[in-house]
C-alpha cells in the first residue's frame, strides 16, 4: 500500500487525463506502480500527485472492506440508538412504530388522536446524532418544497412543527402514509410486461414534472421512494434533497438558497446519481431525468444500465469511472435471452432511454416532461423526437475526445461562419455579395436543414433565422430584383416550416405572412408568369393552414379559397399541365376539409366532388394518383353520412374501393391494404345503417380478413388492432342473437385483443381514443352474457360511465360516435335498474337525452334515435314520435331505429290496454 500523500482537491476538469493512466496502474501490480508515478512525475508533477491521491484513495477503501457492512449499520454503532418512540404523542398524532431510516432521520408510522379526523400518517424526523451545518435547513426546506407540490402522484405533506426530547429541539413533518412496495419490486410481484412497465412510469414521470414546472429538483429519484400502492396508484416520496432553481425574494434569502443547495449537493444514492452528481457538478432538471433513464433502464431489463452484474466484483472508483465515461449497453441488447421483449426495446425505446442516459446534460431530455412526451409517442406508435446517433454525433464525441488533432479543422469551420457574418452584413452594399448571402441563406435553411431535422436539432437554425429576418427587414421590395425577391420568398418559407414543426405557430405565421408579401410583389411585376403564381399560391396556402391551426376559421377560409383560385388560374393558362392539376387537385381537398370542419356541409360536398373531378382526370394518365382519388371519394362519404344521405356514401364508398383496387400492386402495399380495409368497414357501417345486414355482414367479414392479415404481418401496430376489433364489433351488429351465439371463430381472440387495446392506459386507465371500443364491447358482452348483467345490477357498465365520467372531469369532449357509444351503455344499465333501482334509471336516460339534445337538434341521425330511446324509457312517447317523424324522411333503418319502433309500438299498446 502507497504511503498517504498529503490530501489533495482534484480539479474535476483533470479527470479525462487522469482516468486513462489511472487504469494504467491500477492494471499494474502493487511493486510497479512506484516506477511508473516517477516516470509520470517527472513529467507533469501535478498529474502525478492527483494520482498518488487517487490510488491511496482506493487502497484505503480496500483496506476498510468499504462494502462488507451496511452504512446503516455504521452510523448506528456510532451513535446512542433513538429511544423507542411508540404511544408518544406529537401534536394530534401517536406514534405507533418506526417504518423507516435514512441517512436524514426515522420515519414513524402514526396516527391521529385529537378526535377530529381518523386516519394514518407517516412522520419523519431528524436524526439529531446526524445534525450537522445545513442539515437543519435542508429539513426545513423540504417540509417548504413538498407544501408547494399538489399532485396525485407526490405524497402530500400534511403539517410540520418542533417537538422537544433529551437532545433538544428536533423537527418533524407529517406526510401522507403510502401503503405500497417500491417501483421495481411491484412491477415484479405483478409481472407486468414492457408496456405496462412503461405505463406505470409515465406516472411516475407526471409526479416529477409537477415539481420541474414548479423548479424543484427531487435529484435522489430510486424505487424505494416510489411507492405503488396495491390499487396500482403510484406515490412519489422524499424531497428532502431536492434543490430549488428559483427563489423568490430577498437578494438574501436567495443567497442563503444557494449556500443550502450547495451543502446538500452531495446527498444523492451513487447507485442512482447523474454523471454530474459525482462530479460535484452543477445540477439541473437534466439531473433528474438521468436518474429517470437508470430507472426506465432497470425496469424493463432488470439490469443497471452502468454497473450490470455483481457490484461486489468492482471497487467505488471503478463504478465512477464508468459512470463518468462509459456508455450504457443499448437497452435491447440486455435481453437477448428473451427474444420476443428484445423486439418490443428494440428502435424507438433503445433511443429514449439511451438519450435519458447521455453523459452530458445537454444531450439528455431537458426535463421530465420531454421525456414523458417521447414515451407516450412510442406508446401511441408516432415518431419520437430522440433520435439515434448519427455519425456526425459520433464524430463530435470524437472531436471531443481529440481536440487537439482537429483543432486546425475547427479553425476552418469557423472561418466559414465568419464569413456568413460578413457576407450578411456587405449584402446591403453590392449585388453580388447580396447574392452570396442570400445564397448562402438558402443552403443554411435547405440543405443544412435537412441535416438538422433527422437528428431533431432545428433549434441551431434560430440563430440563422433571426439574423435572416433582420437583414430581409432593410430590403425595400420595390427595389429588389426579383431573383432577390425569390430567395427572399423561399427562406422565409423554409423559416416558416421550421417553426411549425416545432410548434411555435405565431412565428411560423409571421414568417409565412412576410413571404406572402414578396410573393405577391412577384405576382404584380408578372401576373401570368406561372412560376410566381405558383409560389404565391404555396404562401397563401400557409397562410392559411397556420390559421387553421391556429383556430382563425375566416382568415383559414379567405386564404383557402385564394389558394384555390390560384391553382385553377395555373391550369387555365396552361392545361394539362400535371404539377398545376395536382395543385388544383388538392386545393379542393383541404378547402372541403377546412368547410366540414366548420359543419359547412353543402360548401364541403361541392369542393370535394370537385376534387373528385380532378383527380380521375389525372388518374386517367397516372394510375398512381388512384390513391389520392381513393382519398377523394372517401371524404364525399363521409360528407354525404355527416348529412345522413347513407345510400350516397354507399355509393362513394363503392367508388373508393374501385379506385384502391386500380392502383397497381395493392395487394403488396400494406398502407393501400390498410385503406382497403378500412374502406369494407365503412361500407359495412353503411349498409347496416341502410338495415341490409347481409351487406353489412359481408363488407365487415372482409374487412376482417384484410385486418388480420395487416395483424399477422406487424403484430406491434395497435392501430392496425384496433380497426380489426372495430371490424368484428361491426360484424356482431349484423348478427341477430342467435346467430351471434353459433358465430365463435370471429370473436375467438376478440376478448384478449381488446384487453390488450385497453393497457394502453396502464391497465387502469381509459384513453379517450379506446371509449367507443370498450362501450360497444361491454354492450357485446351484455348480449352473449346477459344473466351476468343482471345478476351484478351492471357493474361493469357503472364501472365504466364512471370512468368516462374521468375524462370529462378532465377536460376531454367526446366524438359523436362515442357519445352514442355511452349513450347506449347508459341506456342499457338503464334497463337492467329500472326494476331495483327505477329512479337511478331515470336519471340515465334523462343524461342520455340532455347529452344528446345538441346533436339531435343539428340533424345527427343514429344519435337522433338514441335519444329517442331515451325519451320512449322517459314516458316522454310523444316527443319520442315526433323525432320517427323526422327520421322517417330519411334512408336510415339501422337495427336500433327498428328496435325503436318496436318499443314505442309496445308501449302505446300496453297504454291502450290500460
Amino acid at each position: 500500500m502507497l504511503s498517504q500523500p498529503p490530501r489533495r482537491n482534484i480539479d474535476k476538469a483533470r479527470w479525462p487525463r487522469l482516468s486513462p493512466l489511472l487504469d494504467e496502474l491500477l492494471d499494474l501490480s502493487a511493486d510497479q506502480r512506484p516506477a511508473r508515478l516517477g516516470v509520470l512525475e517527472a513529467e507533469d508533477p501535478e498529474l502525478a500527485a492527483d494520482l498518488r491521491e487517487l490510488l491511496w484513495r482506493q487502497d484505503a477503501m480496500d483496506a476498510a472492506n468499504y462494502l462488507a457492512t451496511p452504512a446503516l449499520q455504521a452510523m448506528e454503532a456510532q451513535q446512542v440508538k433513538p429511544s423507542n418512540r411508540a404511544g408518544q404523542q406529537i401534536g394530534a398524532y401517536s406514534l405507533e412504530r418506526e417504518i423507516g431510516r435514512g441517512g436524514m432521520g426515522t420515519v414513524w408510522l402514526a396516527r391521529r388522536t385529537d378526535g377530529r379526523f381518523e386516519g394514518l400518517v407517516a412522520i419523519k424526523f431528524l436524526n439529531a446524532g446526524l445534525l450537522g451545518r445545513g442539515d437543519a435547513g435542508r429539513f426545513a426546506r423540504e417540509g417548504q418544497i413538498l407544501a408547494r407540490l399538489a399532485h396525485p402522484h407526490i405524497a402530500r405533506l400534511l403539517d410540520a412543527g418542533i417537538t422537544a426530547n433529551d437532545s433538544g429541539e428536533q423537527p418533524y413533518l407529517v406526510l401522507e402514509y403510502v401503503d405500497g412496495l417500491p417501483l421495481d419490486r411491484y412491477c415484479e410481484t405483478q409481472a407486468l410486461k414492457a408496456r405496462a412497465r412503461v405505463a406505470l412510469f409515465q406516472d411516475v414521470l407526471a409526479a416529477v414534472a409537477h415539481a420541474h414546472t414548479r423548479l424543484i429538483l427531487h435529484r435522489d429519484l430510486k424505487p424505494s421512494n416510489i411507492l405503488v400502492t396495491s390499487a396500482g396508484e403510484v406515490k412519489l416520496l422524499d424531497f428532502g434533497i431536492a434543490k430549488l432553481l428559483h427563489e423568490e425574494g430577498t437578494d438574501r434569502e436567495a443567497s442563503a438558497a444557494t449556500e443550502l443547495s450547495a451543502l446538500a449537493g452531495r446527498a444523492f444514492t451513487p447507485r442512482y446519481a447523474a454523471p454530474e452528481q459525482v462530479q460535484g457538478g452543477e445540477v439541473s432538471t437534466a439531473t433528474d431525468v438521468y436518474a429517470l433513464g437508470v430507472l426506465l433502464y432497470l425496469l424493463l431489463s432488470g439490469q443497471h444500465p452502468t454497473t450490470p452484474g455483481d457490484e461486489e466484483q468492482t471497487t467505488p472508483l471503478e463504478r465512477m469511472r464508468t459512470l463518468v465515461e462509459v456508455a450504457p449497453k443499448k437497452l435491447s441488447d440486455q435481453v437477448t435471452d428473451n427474444k420476443p421483449l428484445a423486439r418490443e426495446l428494440r428502435g424507438d425505446l433503445d433511443t429514449i432511454v439511451a438519450k435519458a442516459l447521455k453523459k452530458l446534460p445537454a444531450e439528455r431530455y431537458t426535463n421530465a416532461a420531454e421525456l414523458a412526451e417521447d414515451l407516450r409517442r412510442w406508446f401511441n406508435h408516432e415518431p419520437i423526437t430522440a433520435r439515434p446517433d448519427s455519425k456526425a454525433y459520433i464524430f463530435a464525441k470524437f472531436v471531443r475526445r481529440h481536440r487537439v488533432a482537429v483543432a486546425a479543422g475547427s479553425l476552418g469551420l469557423l472561418t466559414l461562419s465568419a464569413s456568413v457574418g460578413v457576407a450578411l452584413l456587405k449584402g446591403q452594399e453590392a449585388q453580388e455579395q447580396r447574392v452570396q448571402a442570400e445564397g448562402l441563406i438558402e443552403f443554411m435553411l435547405g440543405d443544412l436543414r435537412k441535416k438538422l431535422e433527422p437528428v431533431g436539432r432545428l433549434d441551431v437554425l434560430d440563430a440563422v433565422g433571426e439574423k435572416a429576418l433582420g437583414y430581409y427587414a432593410q430590403q425595400q421590395l420595390g427595389s429588389t430584383d426579383a431573383d432577390s425577391l425569390g430567395r427572399r420568398a423561399r427562406a422565409l418559407h423554409l423559416m416558416g416550416e421550421i417553426a411549425e414543426k416545432r410548434g411555435k405557430l405565431d412565428e411560423a405565421d409571421q414568417f409565412f405572412k412576410q413571404a406572402a408579401i414578396s410573393t405577391s410583389e412577384l405576382l404584380s411585376r408578372s401576373p401570368r408568369d406561372t412560376r410566381h403564381i405558383f409560389e404565391h399560391a404555396q404562401s397563401e396556402y400557409w397562410v392559411g393552414y397556420i390559421a387553421r391551426r391556429r383556430g382563425e376559421a375566416g382568415e383559414a377560409h379567405q386564404k383557402f379559397e385564394s389558394y384555390l383560385a390560384l391553382a385553377t388560374q395555373l391550369t387555365q393558362i396552361e392545361p394539362g399541365h400535371p404539377r398545376w392539376e395536382v395543385e388544383q387537385a388538392s386545393a379542393q381537398m383541404n378547402l372541403g376539409v377546412l368547410l366540414l370542419d366548420s359543419g359547412q356541409t353543402h360548401g364541403a360536398l361541392a369542393a370535394f366532388t370537385a376534387s373528385v373531378g380532378s383527380w380521375n382526370e389525372i388518374a386517367t394518365k397516372n394510375p398512381e394518383s388512384n390513391f389520392e382519388l381513393a382519398n377523394a371519394h372517401g371524404w364525399v362519404a363521409r360528407t354525404h353520412e355527416r348529412v345522413g344521405n347513407f345510400q350516397s356514401a354507399l355509393k362513394s364508398l363503392d367508388a373508393k374501393v374501385a379506385a384502391i383496387q386500380a392502383r397497381p400492386s395493392t395487394s403488396a402495399n400494406s398502407k393501400l391494404e390498410s385503406l382497403l380495409a378500412g374502406s369494407y368497414y365503412d361500407a359495412a357501417r353503411m349498409h347496416l345503417a341502410l338495415g341490409q345486414a347481409d351487406s353489412a355482414r359481408q363488407a365487415a367479414s372482409a374487412s376482417i380478413q384484410r385486418f388480420t392479415r395487416l395483424v399477422a404481418s406487424d403484430p406491434e401496430n395497435l392501430d392496425w388492432l384496433l380497426q380489426l376489433c372495430q371490424a368484428k364489433l361491426e360484424l356482431a351488429d349484423a348478427l341477430d342473437t342467435a346467430s351471434l351465439t353459433q358465430a365463435i371463430a370471429p370473436f375467438e381472440r376478440l376478448n384478449r385483443d381488446v384487453e390488450r387495446l385497453l393497457l394502453q392506459g396502464g391497465g387502469n386507465k381509459l384513453l379517450p381514443k379506446n371509449v367507443a371500443l370498450k362501450a360497444r364491447w361491454l354492450l357485446l358482452d351484455a348480449r352473449k352474457n346477459p344473466s351476468n348483467y343482471t345478476q351484478s345490477r351492471g357493474e361493469p357498465l357503472r364501472a365504466f360511465i364512471q370512468e368516462v365520467g374521468v375524462l370529462a372531469q378532465a377536460g376531454k369532449t367526446l366524438s359523436p360516435s362515442q357519445q352514442g357509444a355511452v349513450a347506449r351503455v347508459e341506456l342499457l344499465l338503464g334497463d337492467l335498474l329500472s326494476r331495483t333501482s327505477p329512479p337511478q334509471a331515470l336519471a340515465l336516460w334523462e343524461r342520455v337525452s340532455a347529452t344528446l339534445l345538441p346533436a339531435s337538434e343539428k340533424g345527427d341521425i343514429p344519435l337522433t334515435v338514441i335519444r329517442a330511446h331515451a325519451l320512449a324509457r322517459l314516458g316522454k312517447t310523444q316527443e319520442a314520435q315526433s323525432l320517427v317523424e323526422r327520421l322517417k324522411a330519411s334512408d336510415y333503418k339501422h337495427p336500433l331505429y327498428a328496435e325503436l319502433l318496436t318499443f314505442i309500438a309496445n308501449t302505446s299498446s300496453q297504454g291502450n290496454a290500460t
